[in-house]
Parts: structure tokens; sequence; C-alpha cells
């Protein structure tokens, strides 16, 4: 690193920021650069990757509770299965493309639209949960085509794979509930994603914007519950998912329903285990990624900036 800065005519001693795109400052053969700068130059204050932090935040929702966990798991086999070869895809493609001609002679999609629709699921990246949101999103609006592609596959005895299973998993309705709840928290953090990702943001838009996300999240756990579940059952019911009572009998995931004492109602089930369980976690993630250590890390890095140009403009004049 020094003989690149040397390269350039750069001086360490005048660094006054560092930042990584990575879950670690640096790894590998250069593990622990950032404390190595700050042991050459104090001054050379370190700040993680706002974007990433956010993708790290996003990360956590997805290992909250088994159900969101078990989600997730779901939805990368449908989209192995359902687009692991050339001639899957083009049956994909050829559903979704006749199920938009249909809505479109219904009377139920203008004419125009459809040629803008998605026809291809996309595979969810490892940490990039945007890849993930167009993933959900593309499932969601390609809910037929998907559902019919499964099932020619199943009937294919050339194949052995578990398409039946994956079917029977989508029609229900936990499934549909969290593939909502999920499109909705990822919409919000795919939006602040995008504009932190913007190269004319500075920290503290990037700040506010943060702030800005945290307190809808809040406010949609406080007042979103019953336009959520108003939205799954609407789903739920176009497509011919049966929908629980709300005061029906739960097990809690993972548990043994024997002896009940893991049973809950549904509306409990969906509402606390699930719904406040995943906001409050990506809440929490927040709080712990973007805390007042961080901000005042950006601080003092602002300062040392602005009082370098106040001092070279000084000694200027």
């Amino acid at each position: 690193m020094l003989e690149v800065f040397g390269t350039h005519g750069l001086l360490v001693a005048k660094l006054r920021g560092q930042g990584y795109d990575g879950a670690s400052n640096m790894r590998g053969e250069f593990n622990g650069l950032q404390k190595l700068i700050r042991d050459e130059n104090p001054y050379a204050f370190y700040i993680h990757c706002f974007a990433h932090q956010l993708q790290l935040v996003v990360v956590a929702v997805s290992r909250c509770c088994k159900g969101v966990e078990d989600f997730f798991e779901y939805v990368t086999m449908i989209v192995n299965v359902s687009g692991s070869s050339c001639r899957r895809k083009d049956k994909l493609l050829d559903k979704q493309k006749q199920i938009l001609l249909d809505k479109i002679e219904r009377g139920e999609m203008p004419m125009g639209r459809g040629k803008n629709q998605a026809t291809s699921l996309v595979r969810p990246g490892d940490t990039r949960w945007g890849s993930h949101y167009t993933t959900l999103s593309r499932i969601e609006s390609m809910w037929d085509a998907v559902i019919e592609v499964l099932g020619i596959v199943e009937e294919d005895v050339r194949v052995p794979c578990r398409a039946g299973g994956l079917v029977h998993q989508m029609e229900t309705f936990s499934f549909v509930f969290i593939l909502k709840m999920m499109l909705k928290i990822l919409r919000m953090t795919n939006d602040l994603s995008l504009l932190l990702q913007k190269k004319d943001q500075n920290v503290v838009q990037a700040m506010s914007l943060v702030t800005d996300v945290r307190t809808r999240l809040i406010n949609w756990r406080n007042d979103g519950w019953e336009l959520l579940l108003e939205d799954v059952k609407a789903f739920c019911t176009k497509n011919e998912i049966p929908i629980p009572s709300m005061d029906n009998t739960f097990t809690k995931w993972g548990k043994s329903r024997k002896g009940g004492r893991n049973n809950v109602t549904a509306d409990h089930f969906f509402h606390v285990d699930t719904f406040y369980v995943a906001i409050d976690s990506i809440i929490m993630d927040f709080d712990h990624r973007f805390n007042e250590r961080f901000i005042m890390r950006i601080f003092l890095v602002m300062t040392v900036s602005i009082y370098k140009i106040t001092l070279s403009y000084s000694l200027f004049i």
C-alpha cells in the first residue's frame, strides 16, 4: 500500500479516511490493513461502507426466526428447480407470456403493459440483497407461471426433484405471508441501498436516509399489521390458497405440537412470532451498525477534514 501511495506521490500522513466494502475491513493477505494504516497515521479514520452496512442489516433479518430462514431456503430451491436448464427457462418464459396475453384479453392488464413485465426468475445473491428483492418480486408477479412450470417438472419422471413439494409450500398461507412481509422490508431497504450508492451522496444525507428508513420501519410495525394481513388474504383468495382463522391453533416454528406446550393462535404466530420478530430484528441491527460510535467516526472525519481545509486556506492567505 505504501508503494502504491509513493507511485502516485501521495503521503499516508495526509490520509484522513478509510472505507472498505466487505464484512471485515480486508481479508487474506491484506487482513488488518485498516489497523496498519491507523498505526502509521492515527487521523486516517475508518468508516464502513454505508451500503454494505445496510446489506448486513438485511442479512440479519433473514435469520431472525426459523420461518423466515426456511422461506429463503425454499425460494432458492424454487429458482433452482424452475430455471436450472434452458428448457425450463424457456417453459417459464412461454407460460408467463401466455398468462400476460390472457390478462390483456380479459381486460385485466392494459395494452402495452405486458411487454415490460419480467419473464424470468433471478438467482438471489449471497450478500447483495437487492437481488433477493428482485427474486421475490418476480415470484410474486410470475406466480401462476412458476406454479405451472414446477408442476410440469414434477410430472417429468426423468428428472427426480422436489418440485411437487415446492408447489405445496408456495400454496400455503405461511409462504405468502412471509413473501409479502419480506417484499415490504426489502422494498424499503432496497430504495435506501440505491440512494446510498449514488456518487453525489454525502455522509449527512446518508445518515438522514438511514434514520428515515428506521422510522418508517417502526411506523409500519405499529400501524402496518392490518394492511399487510389484508394484502396477504387478498393474494391467497385470488390464488385459491386456504386462509386460516386467526383464532386457529398453530405450532411454533420447529417445535412439536405434542402436549400443546408450543401451540399458539394463528394471530400470535404471524403477528408476534413472525411480523414483530422480523421488524424488531432489523431495527436492532440498524441501531447496532449505525450507532453513536459510527456517527462519531463520521464526525471526527468531517471535523479533521474541515480543520485541514481551514488551516490550508489560512496559510494561503
